[in-house]
């Protein structure tokens, strides 16, 4: 089974968007691999230095600072239930045991997310949507080792996704306080995708594909050491 990969247009849109504050929205996986375009709640493009931006407490408040919030809830909606019907349903311990725990977690971070919501004034989904509805129907459909790579391919790609637009969120954020949660949500994220990746189902092809950038030194010669790099110089010494 080959597990779901974005486009190259989610790294474009992620380094773009880290480096100069935003181009075009970041896609959502889509069903069969493609992209689909995610609106800001309030129609705003999602990202962007200040699109859609709004006062509210702790500084203005983005498009993509709303968005976030609405796609961690989102997550919680459809990866919960999943995660509980894993720890019953895995064909294999790692499977059971480390997908109950995203379950767990993400039930506690829930609350952290409607809180910070509800400070900021930004309204939260009560349903997962049409997309994730169709993954839990996929992972559902499937049983042992399948089932197990299915859930694992799914959630990994998704919390990958969520993960880069939490650091673009976090490095452009105007708001105080959505500067705090981004920084949790970071560490939570984290936390997620390790449990993810110890099932053991996480495999090169079920990976998405690498950012496109440029200026990266070229690939090494096999077995060959490359030469250091020369000491830095210290300006304060004049060494």
């Amino acid at each position: 089974m080959r597990g779901p990969r974005p486009a190259t247009a989610a790294a474009c849109g992620l380094a773009v968007t880290l480096l100069v504050g935003g181009c075009a929205p970041m896609g959502r996986q889509t069903t069969d691999g493609g992209v689909q375009q995610v609106q800001a709640t309030d129609g705003g493009a999602a990202g962007g230095a200040g699109e859609g931006a709004a006062p509210a407490d702790g500084g203005l408040l983005t498009s993509a600072d709303r968005l976030l919030l609405v796609q961690l809830r989102q997550a919680a909606l459809w990866e919960i239930p999943v995660g509980r019907a894993a720890a019953r349903r895995g064909s294999q311990g790692a499977t059971r045991k480390n997908l109950g725990q995203i379950a767990a977690r993400h039930i506690q971070f829930d609350a952290v997310n409607r809180r910070t919501a509800a400070k900021l004034n930004v309204p939260l989904p009560n349903s997962p949507n049409a997309e994730q509805q169709s993954w839990m129907s996929e992972i559902t459909g499937k049983s042992g080792t399948d089932y197990d790579k299915t859930a694992v391919a799914r959630m990994r790609t998704a919390q990958g996704l969520l993960y880069a637009r939490t650091a673009a969120v976090r490095a452009s954020t105007r708001n105080t306080t959505m500067r705090q949660y981004a920084q949790q949500v970071e560490a939570f994220l984290n936390g997620q995708l390790k449990l993810l990746e110890a099932t053991g189902f996480v495999t090169v092809d079920t990976l998405p594909d690498p950012p496109t950038v440029t200026g990266a030194p070229p690939p090494g010669v096999p077995g060959r050491r490359a030469s250091p790099a020369p000491a830095a110089t210290s300006v304060l010494s004049g060494r």
